[in-house]
């Protein structure tokens, strides 16, 4: 009996110290003094990546915290995550009173017309940002800004003149 108990534990034993040396790791998020990471396959944490998952997609720091309520520089490019670390896509954004649009793959645009979901029309300059109130010489025609960065379309704007419906100063 002292035998088999004997061998039954050794062969527990063994079992337990072959698993430990066969570490299976599965990829996915994890959280460490209130900070998330993600943990690739073979356990290491990823860094200074873009993670997509069925909830959004994410950016890791150099240090392999995910980024949130930040701009983020990568792959020569401006993006943004929000609180919850996702990417900003599609959007109209004011973050310090200036407003960016980010496309379908969250990068800023610049230098580029958008049209938002209401049908206002926006430029944004080569920073990245809403032209806003006032006149701008783009692409050899004069368009008006209205305050909220929408162009101004059909209108009579300040100082008597007039925009057409394409937004150009009808002269």
């Amino acid at each position: 009996m002292k035998k088999r108990t004997f061998l039954i534990t050794a062969a527990l034993a063994m079992a337990i110290s072959i698993s430990s040396v066969f570490a299976v790791f599965a990829a996915g998020w994890g959280q460490v003094s209130g900070k998330w990471y993600y943990y690739e396959e073979d356990g290491s944490v990823a860094k200074s990546t873009w993670i997509t998952t069925e909830g959004g997609t994410y950016y890791v720091n150099s240090n392999g915290a995910m980024a949130v309520n930040q701009w983020v520089n990568a792959d020569d490019a401006w993006y943004y995550v929000d609180k919850d670390g996702i990417a900003t896509t599609n959007q109209l954004l004011k973050l310090d009173s200036k407003l960016y649009w980010f496309d379908e793959t969250g990068k800023m645009v610049s230098n580029r017309w958008v049209v938002d979901e209401n049908n206002k029309w926006y430029y944004f300059d080569e920073r990245g940002q809403a032209v806003t109130k006032g006149w701008y010489l783009i692409e050899g025609d004069y368009y008006y800004f209205l305050n909220s960065g929408a162009m101004a379309q059909d209108a009579i704007v300040p100082g008597g003149y007039r925009v057409g419906a394409d937004g150009k100063w009808v002269q």
